[in-house]
């Protein structure tokens, strides 16, 4: 390492206060590496440096020797010049900030200096100069500084503001929050921050706070006007000037507090609706219904009155059907979807049973089945049967008198195949993406229902675990095909 420069024109005694057995210790504390030392006389000229600021400036001792800083350090003159006139005018200065390249190195350095007069005999002989280095930590300042923005940055992009306090008293405040609030920063900073909370919500805040809740809870806000916003806080503790404060989240989330109740009330309308068609309809229906049997079984009607009566049975029967068809749309939609019971069945028996049913309703067209291997599994009976009803009831609504209705079953080992073929002209391709969607009849609909049959039926399949699609085309007619899993969930 090179050596200190000591240029003197005469060594001076070492005071007579210091034992001679202190000299080593003190030339090595002089000589460490963490703080550089140097002695400029009146002329700031060099006249010692240590090996500290040897190794700083990366040049060797000699080329100190008498020569001034302005010299060796021209980066740092016009900061440090300042600094040494005023220690050799009397003035003691310390811990001030300088910062730039020092001697040959060219990298930047951060340095907290100190310049003390130098005095003998009344006369003062030049100054002292002392050199922290401190880049380390500035630059560690500096990240942090960096940092903390970073964090600012992304804490304004994913909440609707943010502020700090202390003991409830607000230290920092974003520009966003303070804009929601109806305010600005600075008129939030040192204000209590129960000023923009709503009376009702203050306690909450309160016990959140006591407790040191880290999760997000709901509150009601106060704007500098008195409107009333509905938020969403999420608090954390943070260190903050060095010490430890809370940082709190805010969200406002009024659109999502309006789409909520609009959600609850369309809810309680359903829950209404499910109340006047499960009773105030069906109960008159079925006394129709009652009426219209008693009247047929009793006979004695000419043919006029035969044919009014067979209307009016009718119409009750498509009226029950529609009040089914609600009830079934209000709970699929309440419950996220139709409740199945599986029981063992036989499923190519129920499709048996349907078809011969439909014949004997409509005895001019020709309804064709077929079964391929085991159809048996675990099922909601009369679920599946209204899934069979509305299939065949829509190939049967849809398709000409006098072309067939194909309905196939077809089992394997995974589950079982069900297809309901009808001849009748293709769905328009605009209406089969959301030929299942609730009250979509499509322009071929006839009066007759709600355009609820399809939706239904893909209620019923989803229910049981499985799938349903549509086949359409010029030439092929509508094929509707569904997949069921041998065994629903929950057999």
């Amino acid at each position: 390492m090179a050596q200190p420069v000591l240029h003197r024109p005469h060594a001076a005694p070492a005071a007579p206060s210091l034992p001679e057995e202190a000299l080593p210790c003190f030339g090595a504390l002089l000589q460490a590496s963490g703080l550089g030392l140097a002695f400029l006389d009146r002329e700031l000229r060099f006249r010692f440096i240590s090996n500290a600021i040897v190794a700083l400036s990366g040049l060797p001792g000699p080329a100190y020797e008498g020569r001034t800083p302005g010299e060796i350090w021209p980066a740092l003159s016009s900061a440090l010049g300042p600094l040494l006139q005023r220690a050799l005018s009397g003035e003691t200065v310390v811990g001030a900030r300088v910062s730039g390249p020092l001697g040959s190195t060219p990298t930047v350095r951060h340095f907290r200096v100190s310049v003390l007069p130098a005095s003998s005999g009344g006369l003062r002989t030049g100054v002292g100069l002392t050199l922290e280095d401190e880049t380390e930590r500035v630059e560690q300042e500096l990240a942090l500084r960096e940092s903390e923005q970073r964090l600012r940055g992304l804490v304004a992009v994913s909440c609707d503001g943010y502020f700090l306090h202390e003991a409830g008293v607000v230290l920092e405040a974003s520009r966003s929050l303070a804009s929601l609030l109806g305010v600005t920063p600075e008129e939030m900073v040192g204000q209590p921050m129960v000023r923009w909370i709503a009376p009702e919500s203050r306690e909450t805040v309160q016990l959140a706070i006591s407790r040191q809740v880290e999760s997000p809870y709901e509150l009601t806000g106060m704007r500098s006007d008195g409107k009333r916003l509905f938020l969403e806080v999420l608090g954390r503790a943070v260190e903050y000037s060095g010490r430890t404060v809370r940082m709190t989240a805010v969200w406002d989330i009024g659109a999502r507090k309006a789409a909520e109740e609009a959600a609850a009330r369309a809810d309680t309308f359903r829950e209404q609706l499910l109340g006047v068609v499960g009773h105030d309809l069906r109960s008159p229906l079925y006394a129709i219904q009652l009426s219209v049997g008693a009247m047929e079984r009793a006979g004695g009607l000419n043919e006029t009155q035969s044919r009014q009566v067979a209307h009016v049975a009718a119409g009750a029967r498509r009226m029950e059907r529609m009040i089914h068809e609600l009830l079934d749309f209000t709970r699929a939609r309440l419950a996220g979807g139709l409740p199945v019971r599986p029981t063992p069945l036989a499923l190519d028996k129920l499709l048996e049973r349907t078809v011969e049913q439909f014949q004997v309703s409509h005895p001019t067209r020709l309804i064709v089945s077929k079964v391929e291997g085991d159809a048996r599994g675990s099922w909601d009976e009369s679920r599946l049967g209204q899934l069979l009803d509305n299939l065949v009831g829509n190939a049967v609504q849809h398709s000409p008198e006098d072309t067939p209705i194909q309905v196939k079953l077809v089992g394997a080992m995974e589950g079982l195949t069900l297809t309901v073929h009808n001849d009748g002209p293709p769905v328009p391709l605009e209406e089969r993406a959301t030929l299942f969607e609730p009250f979509k009849r499509g322009k071929r609909a006839t009066g007759d229902g709600l355009g609820l049959g399809l939706y239904i039926a893909r209620q019923i399949v989803v229910a049981h675990g499985g799938r349903i699609s549509v086949e359409s085309g010029v030439g092929l007619g509508t094929r509707f095909i569904v997949w069921l899993p041998r065994h629903a969930p929950g057999a």
